[in-house]
């Protein structure tokens, strides 16, 4: 309860221009809930009125993770295990970077898929299904920044490069010659 008093309090000080969302953890955690809960279209379709703007109570919603699509399924923190396989579908870029396309290290990641390694939340070790994205480096990362989906191993080794080929037909026996050998 205490988060959502700190939360609301933070909104206040938004709307009377005295808090820089960029340099607040709490607002930037919010604005990647919301931004999680959200495709471009639909942002672009039903618009959306700016943090500015929200009303506290939808805020908060977003804040609990109540406000997302239920057909997004998108993963949150406490969803992740150890060896299971995700696909980044979203980052937040870093905060120092105005545009969201000029933070193009993190914008490469998006799409693609990885094994979780170990969990120390906030943060995950990931290991990355094509191992030239990272140059055969496992990855550390904050969940907090991603949206992330369940990704099904036939991707996840797709992207490895771990396709099997189509099985070959069975090699017919040597035709007799008569030889002993």
């Amino acid at each position: 309860m205490e988060a959502i008093q700190m939360l609301k309090h933070r909104l206040a000080r938004l709307r009377a221009g005295r808090i820089d969302i960029r340099k607040d953890e709490m607002l930037q955690r919010l604005v990647a809930r919301i931004r999680a809960s959200h495709t471009l279209d639909d942002l672009i379709i039903d618009g959306f009125p700016g943090l500015g703007e929200l009303p506290v109570e939808r805020a908060i919603l977003y804040w609990e993770g109540k406000a997302q699509r239920s057909g997004r399924n998108l993963l949150r923190e406490d969803d992740l295990a150890t060896g299971d396989l995700v696909l980044i579908q979203g980052m937040l870029t870093q905060p120092n970077a105005d545009m969201p396309w000029e933070d193009s290290s993190s914008q490469k990641l998006v799409g693609q898929s990885f094994k979780v390694l170990a969990l120390q939340l906030p943060f995950a070790l990931l290991e990355p299904a094509s191992r030239s994205l990272t140059n055969g480096e496992s990855v550390s990362l904050d969940l907090r920044r991603l949206a992330l989906i369940r990704c099904q191993e036939a991707f996840f080794n797709a992207q490895r490069g771990a396709v099997s080929p189509p099985a070959a037909p069975p090699a017919s026996p040597p035709p007799e010659t008569g030889l002993p050998f």
